[in-house]
This record gives C-alpha cells, structure tokens and sequence, in this order.
C-alpha cells in the first residue's frame, strides 16, 4: 500500500498477485477506463452547478408533458404516440433572424451560449400541438456569460416568438455581462516607468513597439512619443526612438466590456416588450448575476430553485466594497427567501425537474396563442353542484377553502367554487393579505384573486452589512390592502391580462387600505391605484364577488367597482354580504348620534311617551326622563348600527345599480360559470367583427352582436344568449 501525491492511498498488487488476476479474468488484460466525452465532462459540469445541461431541457420537457397526461381528466383526446418534438432556431447568416433548423445539432457542439428551440407540445389541453420557444443559457460555454452573440441569439428567438404571438420560456443560468481583455495587446505591451531603475516609483504608461504597433492594426490607439537616449529604454541591443503610447485598447475580440453591455440592453428591451405582448416564464437554475436577473424579473414570471441564486453583484464583491466579510453565499442575497418573499419568484422548486413540470402545468392554463380561444378541459366537476365550503360569520377561516373546499367537522367534504384540485396558488410567500393563483371553473381556466381574512405574519429580514439591523416581524390585519399586497394585486391582474389573456374572479372582503402614516410613506396610495391602471386595460371578462358574511368599504370599492371598466367588469354579491363607505358602527358615530336615538326612544318606548306627555304637570320631573333616556341607551345603541348597517345590504346595491344581480353562495360556480362562458364568447365573436371592420368599436361590435339575436332574447340569460351565439359562431 502506498500514498500518491494526491493523498489517496492506492494498493500495489505483487507480480505473483497480477498474474494470478490475470488468470481470473481468462486472459485478459485490464484496460484503462475510458475518458468522458466532451457531452458527459459538460454534463457532470451542470451536475456540479446543480443544474441541467442545456440540450436535456427538451428530455425535460417531455417527461412534464407525460406527467401532465397521467393526470388529464377522464374525457381528454386520445393521447398521441409523440408527446414532444422540436427543431432548433439558429441565427440566420446576416444576423437578422432565426431560422428553423430541422437537423438539431450534435450536443457539446454549439459556438454560441445561448440555444433556441421552437418546442411543440401535446398536452391534454391541446392534443394536436401546442408550440413555445424555449431559450437557454448553456452555462459550460464561457461560464453562461451574455457576450453580443448571445445577445443576437436571445433576442432574435425572442422576436420570432412574438411575431407567432407564442408563449416564451427562458431557462436561466448564467454569470451575467460577458467581460475581458485583449489577449493580443497582453501578450505585446511594454512598460514604462517613472524611473526604469526603481520601477516602486510608479508606471508612466504602456506601449508597444512598431512592429507590434503595425501587427495589431485597428486593435489599439496609440500616440508617438519620442524617446530621448538615457530616458530608460532599456530594450537590450534593440533601440527605440519612438514608443508607440497606448491610449486605449479596442482590441479584434469580441465581449470585452461595453459591446456586452448594450447587448444586454437590447435583451432586456426585448423581454419588456414581449412581456407586454406574449406569455414570458424564466426559470432561474445555478445562478443568475446582472442582466440575467433583470431578464428574468422583466418577464414577470419566475421559478426559482431553491439553490439557484437571483443576484446583481456577487457576494466576494460586495465583500471586498464593503471591506468586510459580511455576506457568506449568493443564496443570502438572492435565495428563494429573498425572492420569494419579495414576489420576484413565484414559485420554488426543489428540484429543475420539478420546475418543468410547474412550467408545463402553468402553460395549461394559456391559450396556445395570442388570441387563441382558452385551453378547456373536459367537464370533471358538475357545474350545476352545490358550493358547500362556506364562510362562518365572525370567524376567521382560510379563503383558499372557498376556491378549493375542505372538510366539515365530520369529514365530509365540502366542495368549493373551483374545479376540485385545480387551483395553483403563486407568490404565495409575499404580501400574504392577498391571495392570488390560477384554477379552472368547468374546465376553463381562470385567474383569481382573493381576500386573506386572518392576521398574518409579514418577516423584514436583517442586512449583515448593517450592524444594526435585526429581523422584524409585523402583523398585518385581514380584509386591508398593505402597500405589498396592493402592488401584488396589481401585478396579478396585469400578468392574467397580458401574455395569459384569461378571465378574472375576485373574491373581495376588503374594509379599506391601510392610511397609517408608515403606510403612507410606502407609497399604499401609488400602489393602490396601480390596481386601477391594471383594470381599465383589462380585456378580458372581470367578475367581482362578494362572498357571504364578506364586505367592501370605502376606497377598496373604489378600485374595484364595474365602473372602472363597464365593458368587462361585472359586479355580484351574495345574500349575506355587504357594502357601503364605511362600516355600521363608524356611521352610527356620525349620522345616527344621541338625539337620534332620543327621538327613536320617544318613538317606541311607551313609559318615556307618558313621561314627556306629563312632564308639563309637574307629575314627572325632567330629572326622571334623562333617567329614563340614559337607561335606555345601552339597549337603543345597536339600533342605530342596525339601522345604518340596513342600508348596506345587497338589495340597495342593487337597486342603485352598482350590482348586476344577487347571487346565493350556494349557486355561484353554476351562475359565473354562465357568465364567463358567455362573456368570452361574446369577445372572441366582437374581437373577429373588429378584424373584419377596421375602426369598429366594442361597444357598436357588442350591439351589432346582441341585435343579431332572435327579437324578444332575454340579455339577462347568459346561457340562452351563449347557446344562440355559439349555433351563430
């Protein structure tokens, strides 16, 4: 036994034991384990990185697909013998374009570090083929550094998406910018000092001979300086009369510095743009640094594994600015607590498989296209069924009950307004007061937005660059908008809307926003008003829901009233619900002080009518009958909260106007079922009017549409109007 120069302690067998191990084996001679090749060393790079090599993503893909088919409901198109398929996007030789490139390319062999694949897709949603362009970082090529040819391939592919108007998928990991330096000059610049012979004095400048000068050609910019015999050009038998001053390097490379920069800059345009205008996911995986971290917040929606860092500047750099060992990992600056809880990421993945598979499960709630009718799934939970998970008056419950159901005390379970199993919440771990997701209402997908009732936790973490920083832990009350869960509303109804294009449900129980002072200077005013700017461009069917024993008030009706978009926007409530400026009591205080409930008295209290009725007899004193008012007052209080509460009830909200209809708890799945399905006919058939007459507006499509309909056709019935629509459609 002996010890290599590693350490590792290796076994050397005798002659004879050789021999007779040769004997063992028939003959044979051992033989050197073969090298990896160039796929597996790139592979186990990734792997080391805790990352996927960037041609897997598609074996990736294909496996979600066929987990999603294991869970398609009962009543799907038969599953087709291919579920993926996939041809590459390369750049086109001027640069201008992608072009689809039916041969793929052997892995290990790509010259850039960015791929693109236009992916097509066979998913219980659409049987017959779904395409999406998937671009990936490849993260073994110069480290997944963005120089100006990634930057082409990225925004090309990205461009090309959105010329199809299809869905773009970015997997991420990568160092950021691309940076460098010359390795030409490098290899030929000379030094010259202050004082050649102490050269602790200092460094004059950097030159180059004339021969290299002329080698080099446009990579430098140089200036002449002429050399004075004993000025220190010791050069041995060689003599210069002239250096050639460096005065900057440009250098034949490319990616050195600023070039990567306004390639990133064209990147993070592009995304912007596509956000506005397709469906855009990143998945972050290994690491994201820089542009790659802006690119994957300017499309909205993240993954995040949970080893995969979201960051701007490394943590040994920030170290070495703050002269201090502060920060230990990139995870303490842009981990999934980091970036979850302040809505960058909205979901965490243990694992890139899992993360595929959450990809491939949220494009099921997309239309293929810009435009596309909604991806529908077969009926597996009745319609006309009972909603049974219902709210208890004064107690607290979780709202996720409502859309999913739960069990009675007795373990039956009581189904909610959704689809059995169909809800995926997102950006659960931020501005928790808000509860917002996707799910599916008679196999249509919706977006749906919900009001958190209880008291939650929110947690500010400290910053170890700040000594005196300590984690905080701050309560936040149920049925308010913060500044977070404001803006996280806004964000979820502007995501719904552009790229996914799908309906909206809101379940509002709000009693205001919060107008503390601290509120205030977090900006709840701007942020609350981003979720008006988001509604009036919506373009797609809203509806606003008042829950049972559920209530709005105030300015958190304001922002969601059917006036802030009356072409979309529907309002309903039910039976038990209320509405109005401010709640019963905070009016009483107001509107219904002691002289009302003086008079109130004197209305119904007989002994105080016969007191006032002989008090001017001397018989009852007036002493007697403030006795009697005050005794009355602890009972006559609630009548005045009653009778100011009386004028909130759904029935004035709808006879003023502001409702559509009152609809029962127990009946909403079926009545907003109608609804939703009617009103996303309705624009698709407006949408084609519009393309058939240029400069047609919605509101003169919509009734050209209804006065197609037979004379004497209730509006008010949504499922005649949708059945006589679509036998028109």
């Amino acid at each position: 036994e002996m010890t290599s120069v590693t350490g590792v302690q290796t076994c050397a067998l005798p002659i004879s034991s050789a021999d007779a191990l040769e004997t063992q084996l028939g003959g044979k001679q051992l033989e050197p384990y073969p090298l990896l090749s160039l796929l597996d060393q790139k592979r186990l790079r990734c792997h080391k990185l805790l990352t996927t090599y960037a041609y897997d993503w598609l074996y990736m893909f294909e496996l979600a697909v066929q987990q999603e088919w294991e869970k398609a409901p009962a009543g799907c198109a038969p599953r087709p013998p291919k579920l993926l398929s996939s041809v590459e996007l390369r750049l086109a030789p001027d640069g201008s374009r992608v072009e689809e490139f039916e041969a793929a390319s052997k892995p290990a062999s790509n010259k850039v570090g960015m791929l693109a694949w236009k992916v097509t897709m066979c998913t219980p949603e659409y049987p017959g083929g779904r395409d999406i362009v998937l671009i990936s970082n490849d993260i073994t090529f110069a480290n997944g550094t963005f120089g100006p040819p990634e930057d082409a391939v990225f925004q090309r592919a990205s461009e090309y998406a959105r010329a199809l108007g299809i869905p773009r998928i970015y997997m991420a990991a990568n160092s950021g910018a691309r940076l460098g330096v010359s390795d030409a000059v490098k290899k030929s610049f000379r030094v010259q000092f202050v004082d050649a012979s102490d050269p602790a004095k200092g460094v004059q400048y950097l030159w180059l001979s004339a021969k290299d000068k002329e080698a080099l050609g446009s990579a430098v910019v140089t200036e002449a300086v002429a050399v004075q015999p004993g000025d220190g050009d010791e050069d041995g038998p060689e003599r210069h009369s002239v250096h050639h001053k460096i005065v900057a390097i440009i250098g034949h490379e490319e990616g050195l510095g600023v070039e990567s920069l306004q390639g990133a800059s064209l990147i993070a345009a592009e995304t912007s743009i596509a956000n506005r205008e397709i469906f855009t996911l990143g998945y972050s995986t290994a690491r994201n640094i820089g542009i790659g971290s802006y690119v994957l917040r300017l499309g909205h929606r993240v993954v995040q594994q949970r080893q995969a860092p979201i960051i701007l500047t490394g943590f040994q750099a920030l170290n070495k600015l703050l002269g201090n060992d502060v920060y230990e990992s990139n995870l303490q600056l842009g981990g999934p607590e980091v970036m979850s809880g302040n809505g960058v990421a909205h979901l965490l993945a243990d694992s890139d498989q899992q993360a595929v598979c959450q990809i491939v499960h949220w494009l099921g709630f997309v239309p293929k296209a810009v435009g596309a009718p909604l991806p529908l799934l077969p009926l597996s939970d009745p319609i006309e069924r009972p909603v049974l998970a219902r709210p208890t008056p004064g107690t607290p419950y979780d709202p996720r009950q409502l859309l999913c159901g739960a069990a009675a005390p007795g373990g039956e379970w009581l189904p909610g307004l959704l689809d059995h199993g169909s809800f995926v919440e997102t950006l659960s771990d931020w501005a928790k007061t808000v509860v917002v997701g996707r799910g599916r209402l008679g196999g249509m997908p919706i977006g749906v937005v919900v009001t958190e009732n209880r008291t939650v936790e929110k947690t500010v973490l400290a910053d170890p660059a700040n000594l005196e920083s300590k984690p905080v832990k701050q309560m936040q009350a149920g049925q308010v908008w913060f500044p977070d869960s404001a803006y996280k509303t806004a964000q979820a109804i502007q995501d719904l809307n552009k790229g996914e294009g799908l309906p909206l449900l809101i379940l509002a129980n709000w009693r205001g926003f919060s107008g503390g002072r601290k509120d205030m200077y977090e900006e709840v005013l701007k942020f609350g008003s981003f979720i008006v700017d988001q509604l009036t461009q919506f373009r797609q069917p809203v509806i606003v829901y008042i829950p049972p024993h559920c209530e709005i008030r105030g300015g958190a009706w304001v922002v969601i009233d059917s006036k802030i978009n009356p072409a979309y926007m529907d309002m309903f409530a039910a039976e038990d619900s209320r509405g109005g400026v401010l709640e019963p009591a905070g009016i009483a205080e107001i509107k219904f002080r002691k002289p009302d409930l003086v008079k109130t008295m004197m209305r119904n209290d007989q002994q105080l009518q016969w007191m006032s009725k002989h008090e001017g007899t001397g018989v009852v004193r007036q002493e007697d009958l403030s006795h009697r008012e005050q005794e009355l007052l602890p009972s006559y209080q609630p009548v005045g909260e009653l009778f100011c509460d009386l004028h909130d009830r759904p029935e004035r909200m709808l006879a003023k106007g502001v409702l559509r209809s009152i609809v029962p708890w127990a009946e909403c799945r079926q009545v907003f079922y109608r609804r939703f399905t009617r009103r996303v006919l309705e624009e698709d058939m407006v949408r084609q009017a519009q393309l058939a007459v240029p400069g047609l507006t919605h509101d003169d499509a919509l009734s050209q549409l209804h006065a197609s309909l037979p004379k004497g056709t209730s509006l008010e019935d949504d499922a005649l109007v949708y059945n006589l629509l679509s036998q028109e459609d």
